[in-house]
């Protein structure tokens, strides 16, 4: 082992590393995330209700059947821009947890906060406030 300043330079250059890693590892599912809830706007948006639904996690679906979504949802714009300034992560015995909160405009210029949080890249609670109703339906 390495004693002295050398082994405290080694040691701390080995948790430099290991911080790097978490933190890139950390990233790179929050984008993951980030991408999942696009997807499940234009999902919700293009009246995809089935693939919509596919992305949340049982504990919302188990409560919120596919077509209970359908109805609260139609007429739903497109974002034509999503932004999440504010997310955070965590990571803990390989169980990652993300919430992201931001904003969704669509062309006509409705503006939704957006609120989500996701369990290992699954949606476990979302919250669109308010909804941007007035697109095209099939009803």
């Amino acid at each position: 082992m390495f004693r002295g300043p050398r082994g405290l330079i080694i040691g701390l250059l080995c948790a430099a590393v290991a911080i790097g890693f978490a933190i890139t590892f950390g990233l790179r599912g929050s984008n993951q995330d980030a991408d999942t809830v696009r997807a499940f706007l234009n999902h919700l948006a293009a009246e995809e209700i089935t693939q919509a639904h596919g992305l949340l996690h049982n504990s919302i679906t188990e409560r919120l059947p596919e077509e209970e979504l359908r109805a609260s949802v139609a007429g739903l714009q497109t974002f034509d821009d999503i932004s999440f300034p504010s997310f955070s992560f965590s990571t803990s015995n390989g169980t990652r947890t993300t919430e992201l909160t931001g904003t969704g405009t669509t062309a006509s210029g409705c503006e939704s906060a957006l609120d989500f949080e996701l369990l290992n890249g699954v949606i476990t609670y979302f919250n669109i406030e308010p909804l941007c109703l007035g697109g095209a339906t099939d009803t």
